[in-house]
């Protein structure tokens, strides 16, 4: 069967995913190799340039199997500091694909993952930067990353449970209760050792499509 595909069919991708199509097509004799270049090449170029408006040269990307070691540190210090919960290699591994990691000169400086619910609802999860490394912009960059990707998604509402309202309050969340939150209550809070003396608050963001 054939299909033509318009401009539209490439609106969301990201440049990862345009250059995997490209490669894509490009294997399947699709795509000749002098437009393969032509793509190889806008793609370098726009991240050039993005570079050069980054100040503190880190970037944002999906997590991969090789950044498991450093996702379980990450995770592991934040949740002996009480910041959010404890999580097994193994289910990180598992769950590698809703994991964000910001990197700096080829090191993990932090971290966060959009946990997808069974209705929808979505909750931002894990969110932790490295302690020698605070302050420069990654942790906002990984939270946008991800309500970006749930965009993409068409997810509709996304949470988070934080003692540190006013930082998500700054990217556009606003303040909400646990109670109206009955999936996460379900899942994680039932278990949570801090059940009686929660000292976290909830905030959410939503989306019209």
């Amino acid at each position: 069967m054939n299909f033509k595909l318009d401009k539209n069919s490439f609106e969301h991708l990201t440049l990862s995913e345009i250059q995997a199509e490209a490669n894509f097509l490009s294997r399947r004799q699709l795509l000749k190799d002098e437009d393969l270049n032509k793509i190889e090449s806008a793609i370098n170029e726009i991240k050039q340039l993005l570079n050069t408006r980054n100040p503190h040269g880190f970037i944002v990307r999906q997590a991969r199997l090789s950044d498991i070691d450093s996702l379980e540190s990450m995770v592991a210090y934040w949740a002996k500091q009480g910041e959010n919960l404890p999580r097994p290699r193994a289910d990180l591994m598992r769950n590698i694909l809703s994991f964000a990691v910001c990197v700096k000169e080829n090191v993990v400086v932090g971290c966060a993952c959009l946990y997808v619910y069974d209705s929808g609802l979505a909750e931002i999860r894990s969110l932790g930067v490295s302690p020698q490394i605070q302050r420069q912009g990654q942790g906002r960059a990984i939270v946008e990353f991800l309500l970006d990707k749930a965009r993409r998604m068409e997810i509709k509402k996304v949470f988070v449970l934080t003692r540190s309202p006013g930082f998500f309050a700054k990217i556009g969340f606003s303040a909400t209760t646990i109670e109206a939150l009955p999936e996460k209550i379900l899942k994680d809070c039932d278990k949570c050792r801090k059940k009686n003396s929660c000292d976290e608050v909830a905030y959410e963001i939503n989306f019209s499509y």
